[in-house]
């Protein structure tokens, strides 16, 4: 132990970066479990990782701020519709793979108490995988979470 050497094991954060495909965007189909109805849209993300977006065909464009972020889910872990008219609209018979391999839900709320769920459904399954796993890398980062104040002023 004498001949250890100090910070060999200091953990080396990296700064966020967005990839290509998050900033360009994909199709989406957002459904929401109060309603019936499905909306096709295209959900980015901002170049700096600060916000998610997504507009629909009417170019409506809502937001979601990254850092509300708590968790992005994909596979058998992600919310599916219960009403069976909502399930028929997003299972389409032409789509290859499982419908729950499609989905993705984004868990956000400002505490662990006051949550929502975004729902979304990708169009092929590595889509939906990617988005999942991207989105909760840009939430858990840890430079992202303790920001400097030029990083708030700029988001801001």
């Amino acid at each position: 132990m004498a001949g250890a050497q100090p910070g060999v094991h200091a953990l080396q954060l990296k700064p966020v970066s967005v990839s290509e495909s998050l900033r360009k965007g994909n199709k989406f189909m957002k459904w929401d479990d109060d309603s019936t109805t499905v909306t096709p849209v295209t959900l980015r993300v901002d170049p700096q990782g600060y916000f998610l977006y997504w507009t629909d065909q009417n170019k409506d464009t809502d937001l979601l701020d990254i850092a509300y972020i708590k968790d992005a889910r994909n596979g058998k872990c992600t919310k599916t519709p219960k009403d069976m008219k909502l399930r028929e609209l997003l299972d389409v018979s032409t789509l290859v793979g499982k419908m729950e391999n499609r989905m993705l839900t984004v868990v956000s709320g400002p505490d662990m108490v006051n949550i929502t769920y975004l729902n979304f459904m990708a169009f092929q399954e590595e889509i939906a995988k990617e988005w999942a796993e991207e989105l909760f890398g840009l939430a858990s980062n840890l430079l992202a979470q303790n920001m400097s104040r030029e990083a708030c002023l700029e988001k801001a």
